[in-house]
């Protein structure tokens, strides 16, 4: 089982999701041709793995200004 960490960090007020893996983003951009994922994309990497990969949303990153 493979699971896949992501964030949702509010841009221009918009919720958006973002995988926090370097590796795991650059091939889910590479499939869906987006940065971004959403609960559809979730589920549709979910039914093509089999349920082998599961999303667990984790707090976005600190930024430091």
């Amino acid at each position: 089982m493979k699971t896949i960490e992501y964030y949702v960090q509010k841009v221009y007020g918009n919720p958006l999701e973002y995988v926090s893996n370097k590796g795991d983003a650059d091939v889910i951009r590479q499939l869906t041709g987006k940065l971004t994922i959403n609960p559809q994309i979730r589920e549709l990497i979910r039914d093509l793995s089999g349920g082998l990969v599961e999303f667990k949303q984790i707090l976005p990153p600190c930024r430091v200004e």
